[in-house]
């Protein structure tokens, strides 16, 4: 995921996942743009599940999810299909 603010810019993995006394903790992963850790509370853990719930764009995302997944599958074989053309061929080969 990307989380991006007037501060930074950072490419955020989800690594390891635990919970300190009532607090969820997520530790990002190690190929992540920044060591980063969000800690969430009870009442912000509760106030974001609430949101969520009754957000059409949430939902819309979650219902769309499987032919975004089908989609970028297909769209990632086609660049990796084009990449290895290019390298066969040459890119801006003269003939």
């Amino acid at each position: 995921m990307r989380v991006i603010s007037e501060l930074a810019d950072i490419d955020f993995q989800v690594g390891a996942i635990s919970r300190r006394g009532d607090e969820l903790v997520i530790d990002s992963a190690a190929d992540s743009t920044l060591a980063s850790r969000i800690v969430i509370g009870p009442r912000e853990a509760l106030a974001t599940l609430l949101r969520l719930a009754t957000s059409a764009a949430a939902w819309g995302f979650l219902l769309r999810l499987p032919f975004a997944l089908l989609r970028a599958g297909r769209q990632e074989a086609d660049d990796q299909a084009w990449r290895e053309r290019r390298e066969r061929i040459g890119l801006n080969k003269p003939w």
